[in-house]
């Protein structure tokens, strides 16, 4: 499933949460420039691999003050690292709902440099020959959605004299529509239940 095709209706937001010189709420800043490829696996999706990638000079947050900030080389430092990504190695934790599979999406998260291990728990979805209604194309389409919570300093984002401003913990909220050239076939799968 390719995540380029139809990547406008793809987004990976993260929330800020605001310190006390800024009061109470949080800022929301978008990555809408995603793509990549999850290649997933329907008779045994804990075998599912794959890559997402985030162009980093793409996060917005609606203000230009804090755009500007944000790839600035305390934060993002996006001039020197323009990329980043999260290699799927596996799903973990399958537990179907319906024709739902929640599970959690075990591979590494790739930023500024440093690279962690993470487990993001997700909901995929599976639509069969449903892709025509998103861009007109004969395919298949993969929902992804998930959300996790992060330390921007576990990435050596910003220093610690800024939780006046912004404070460490940050969450990332995915969704991914992905799609496929090929229709599946109507095999016996949960998937179709």
């Amino acid at each position: 499933f390719d995540f380029q095709s139809i990547r406008n209706l793809s987004k990976v937001e993260i929330r800020l949460s605001k310190g006390n010189q800024w009061g109470i709420g949080q800022l929301r800043g978008t990555f809408q420039r995603v793509r990549g490829n999850i290649n997933f696996s329907f008779e045994n999706p804990n075998l599912s691999t794959g890559v997402i990638l985030l162009d980093a000079r793409a996060l917005r947050f609606g203000f230009q003050k804090l755009n500007n900030h944000a790839h600035k080389e305390e934060w993002l430092n996006s001039n020197k690292f323009p990329e980043i990504s999260f290699k799927l190695k596996k799903l973990s934790n399958l537990n179907w709902k319906n024709n739902v599979l929640l599970a959690n999406a075990d591979g590494a998260l790739q930023m500024k440099g440093s690279s962690r291990d993470i487990s993001i728990p997700v909901t995929i979805k599976y639509l069969r020959a449903e892709r025509r209604k998103y861009d007109g194309k004969r395919g298949d389409i993969l929902l992804v959605a998930g959300e996790i919570p992060l330390n921007r300093t576990d990435f050596g984002i910003s220093s610690d004299d800024m939780f006046d401003l912004i404070k460490d913990h940050i969450s990332v909220k995915v969704s991914l529509v992905g799609s496929s050239d090929e229709c599946r076939s109507l095999l016996p799968s949960r998937l179709f239940f």
